[in-house]
């Protein structure tokens, strides 16, 4: 019996099974087209450029990383890179280009946790932590 239990557990570690445990992150592999995530990036985004000291919008670059977390609701951790547009933060953010130079552009990286209870309409920016690009993200 045991020469069919152990491959068995083998084959589930090997598939990734204990990743996908109720609780634990997962990666999203598809983000460009997760409704919910895009969601949570927009949201982060808004708050974090609402709390700039900065006169102008701060867009995407790239995403580094992007994970959920089903809880009660979902947690998203979300690792990006973002740059310094040309639009004033009361302008509207359809057509703000990033600057193509990056003296202007000023990239830098920010981690977001973003709670989400779309049943409640309720969405949360949890954590944000922001600083110089980590080498490996460039």
């Amino acid at each position: 019996m045991w020469k069919v239990i152990v491959p068995f557990f083998a084959a589930l570690l090997a598939f990734g099974f204990c990743q996908m445990m109720a609780g634990g992150l997962h990666k999203i592999e598809d983000a460009d087209n997760d409704e919910g995530f895009q969601r949570a990036l927009q949201f982060a985004v808004v708050q974090h450029n609402n709390g700039t000291n900065d006169t102008v919008l701060y867009q995407v670059l790239k995403v580094v990383s992007a994970e959920r977390q089903v809880v009660a609701g979902t947690n998203y951790v979300i690792t990006v890179i973002l740059g310094r547009t040309n639009c004033e933060k009361e302008a509207p953010v359809d057509g703000c280009a990033i600057h193509k130079q990056p003296g202007f552009a000023r990239p830098y990286q920010c981690k977001f946790n973003v709670w989400s209870r779309p049943w409640l309409n309720d969405t949360r920016l949890t954590k944000e932590e922001c600083g110089n690009i980590e080498p490996e993200s460039q």
